[in-house]
């Protein structure tokens, strides 16, 4: 949730920890719960504050994980902060939220590379920032325009559908039995592992996990924050497509409110672009100047 209450473990300042923090520089909070989400599987860190009402407040500008523990970063607006101290600790909403659509593109993103190029595509890494992703991916050549019009369509048909989306902890062994199923290659997953999973209730699929309708969909591991269903994310286009190394390629997205502005100002050029294809002569030339 948005905002909870939670009480300081350790404070980490100067390169040591202390029992209270103060303004003179900048420094990390060990909490005994939290609500922030840590840099990790490819998406970006939550930012926001932790308060005591009306005598502190500190500015999260980073949170990472350490040796199992998530320290959020940041500087003291004003107030001081000692171990012990009950505080209430607010993750940004306006930045999750972009993040989260764009997390949960690449997931569908990835189930519309496997269906329009095939079964020789996997996740090589990912970026998942509030203003954009990119997505790079293993495939022995680039993919045509009318490939790259069907990876947008078939994400975008996902989005049109407002799937539900399922989040559930299952075992290891029984999360990779699950037909259709996407992991990282080389990835190191916990036991037990939280798999995400587009319009297919996780209950139904672990009655059988091996039926083959399951591949009809994006379902993956993944410890990262999703949107509730996928007409949150409102539209996906593809920004960028392009080789960053041998058999590898990375695509770049862009979703909601981004992805309306870029989808409007391509349909004003196509516009544009038929317009001047029906002049000729000096009337040709006086558009194009």
């Amino acid at each position: 949730t948005g905002n909870v209450t939670t009480v300081i473990q350790a404070l980490y300042q100067g390169g040591k920890f202390v029992k209270t923090a103060n303004a003179e520089a900048p420094f990390g909070i060990l909490l005994e719960k939290t609500n922030f989400y840590a840099e990790q599987g490819g998406q970006e860190y939550d930012t926001g504050s932790i308060t005591i009402d009306g005598s502190a407040d500190f500015a999260v500008d980073d949170v990472q994980v350490f040796g199992g523990y998530i320290l959020h970063i940041g500087y003291l607006k004003y107030g001081s902060l000692s171990v012990g101290d009950e505080v209430v600790s607010t993750y940004d909403e306006l930045r999750r939220w972009p993040i989260r659509n764009n997390h949960s593109a690449t997931h569908i993103l990835n189930f519309a590379l496997k269906k329009t190029i095939g079964d020789g595509v996997d996740q090589k890494g990912s970026l998942v920032a509030e203003e954009k992703f990119r997505f790079d991916y293993s495939a022995k050549a680039a993919p045509s325009p009318a490939q790259l019009e069907q990876i947008e369509a078939i994400t975008n048909d996902f989005i049109e559908r407002n799937l539900k989306v399922y989040s559930k902890e299952v075992s290891l062994a029984v999360g990779k039995s699950i037909t259709g199923l996407r992991a990282v290659f080389g990835e190191v997953y916990p036991d037990p592992v939280r798999v995400i999973s587009v319009g297919f209730d996780i209950e139904e699929i672990l009655k059988n996990p091996s039926d083959p309708k399951w591949a009809e969909t994006s379902i993956e591991f993944c410890g990262g924050t999703h949107v509730s269903k996928t007409g949150d994310i409102k539209q996906f286009v593809v920004v960028d497509e392009t080789s960053i190394s041998k058999g590898i390629r990375r695509i770049v997205g862009v979703t909601g409110e981004e992805a309306f502005k870029l989808q409007k100002q391509a349909d004003e050029h196509d516009k544009k672009l038929q317009e001047l294809r029906k002049l000729e002569g000096s009337a040709l030339e006086a558009s194009i100047k």
